[in-house]
């Protein structure tokens, strides 16, 4: 139900959004491109707060699913409705209306507001420097030098978005690849700072975000690239005119009435021109280009010459055969993903994979290695400038933790301490320590035994 509640929230976040963009977009595609990029960076915040409010069994699938919502917002919000809410025409048209320009501006708004956005750091300017240095106690100070707080899944998904704004496009504008090199090479100095001067320490994951990001995320983009260019081939020359076998002609009812002179403007009105209609000129009549977005039907898939109504034929002999190699090849690269995504789902369904060993035995103990640590269970609080602990602390040795407070121990930050306060009534305890222990993690450390053998074991085990 709370999976439900969310995405209810994230589509009803997204239809805002769109009708925003739409409304920017008829001002003008420069100031779409930075009402898009300002979205990008701050939806990544509600989606925290949904994901917050579902129930995950691990941090890891915690961050999968803040994946899935950030990159599928990014992905609408960056290419989709970009695509959908610019006129067919406009796409190669003259004038800065053109969706080729709109690509140009997104890509170099993503490149100021985000990375303008790191370096400045207001919001940790403003606590280091103002609210810090005012701080009533120690630790209300130390709060506010944690750093910001960042997300593996969306810094994933903000290099994603700009692959996939790439591939949606090289078709019609391979400088997009360069312009996503140069968006990528940036963002990657600004990460990088970030991560060394500005950013808290994050929670140690593993390789999940980066394994489902390569299984989905770049076969998902490979059948986008391959749908968006047979589309794109097959409404070339992206005007709907279809060219008549009778000319101007003076003589003629139907055609003598557009001999003359006359001012045309573009759509937008950046663009005027003094055109002249003369006896033996072509003519011509409104044919559909668009396949994707054709009111006949529902979905022209695959994007082949067969779908042009008779009569209205618009494709050169080259374009067509063009259009057939890339329509019949987009259909076998859908029809492979999905086979694919289907395939891995009813295997993460149905079949559970064992724990396979990586790597050889070193011959080095645990309690050898210098940066030794264990999964501890731990609860963030934006109160405390340190995690609270959801175990006992008792029995674990502090070499296991991967943070020190120099003000306080551990258990200063045990929730089974706090429970137990808490549980106290006034004829005694109302529950037993065992009870209370019940609602925690469990952490069992055995230290290494130093005997007349020389006999060493380590092992450091937690359960919910």
């Amino acid at each position: 139900l709370k999976m439900v509640l969310t995405t209810y929230c994230w589509f009803c976040a997204m239809l805002m959004v769109a009708v925003v963009v739409r409304l920017c977009r008829d001002r003008s595609a420069t100031f779409a491109a930075y009402a898009i990029a300002l979205f990008n960076t701050a939806f990544p915040e509600f989606a925290k707060m949904l994901t917050t409010y579902e129930s995950h069994a691990s941090e890891e699938k915690r961050q999968t699913s803040l994946y899935i919502k950030i990159a599928a917002f990014r992905w609408i919000n960056t290419v989709i409705i970009v695509t959908w809410i610019t006129p067919f025409t406009a796409t190669i048209a003259a004038g800065s209306e053109n969706i080729l320009d709109g690509v140009c501006a997104i890509f170099v708004a993503e490149i100021i507001t985000t990375n303008l956005i790191k370096f400045t750091d207001p919001m940790g300017v403003v606590y280091r420097h103002f609210l810090a240095p005012r701080a009533g106690s120690q630790e209300e100070m130390n709060s506010y030098m944690r750093g910001e707080e960042w997300n593996l899944a969306e810094r994933y998904t903000n290099m994603t978005k700009i692959l996939f704004l790439a591939l949606w496009y090289c078709s019609i504008f391979p400088g997009a690849f360069f312009l996503c090199a140069a968006t990528s090479f940036i963002n990657y100095f600004a990460d990088r700072y970030s991560l060394m001067r500005t950013w808290r320490q994050a929670p140690r994951l593993g390789s999940k975000i980066s394994s489902f990001s390569r299984r989905y995320f770049f076969v998902l983009a490979l059948s986008a690239m391959a749908l968006a260019s047979s589309y794109t081939w097959a409404g070339f020359p992206f005007d709907n005119l279809c060219e008549n076998e009778q000319e101007v002609d003076d003589q003629s009812a139907n055609t003598k009435s557009y001999i003359g002179s006359y001012y045309i403007s573009s759509v937008d009105g950046s663009a005027t021109e003094y055109v002249t209609v003369s006896d033996g000129d072509p003519s011509y009549r409104y044919c559909s280009q668009d396949l994707l977005r054709d009111g006949r039907s529902l979905l022209n898939f695959p994007a082949i010459p067969r779908w042009q109504r008779s009569g209205y034929e618009w494709m050169t002999e080259e374009q067509e055969k063009l259009t057939s190699i890339y329509g019949w090849t987009s259909l076998v690269v859908v029809g492979l993903v999905v086979f694919w995504i289907g395939y891995r789902v009813i295997k993460t369904m149905f079949y559970r994979e064992g724990y396979h060993a990586c790597g050889e035995d070193q011959g080095i103990n645990f309690s050898d290695v210098a940066a030794i640590s264990s999964y501890v269970p731990e609860v963030r609080s934006e109160l405390f400038p340190y995690p609270l602990l959801a175990v006992d602390t008792d029995d674990v040795h502090e070499e296991l933790y991967e943070w020190k407070d120099p003000e306080h121990p551990y258990s200063y930050y045990d929730l089974t301490k706090d429970a137990r306060e808490i549980l106290k009534g006034s004829q005694g305890t109302l529950m037993s320590d065992d009870e209370i222990g019940n609602l925690f993690s469990r952490l069992k450390h055995w230290s290494p035994y130093d005997g007349d053998a020389g006999v060493e074991v380590v092992s450091s085990t937690a359960e919910a």
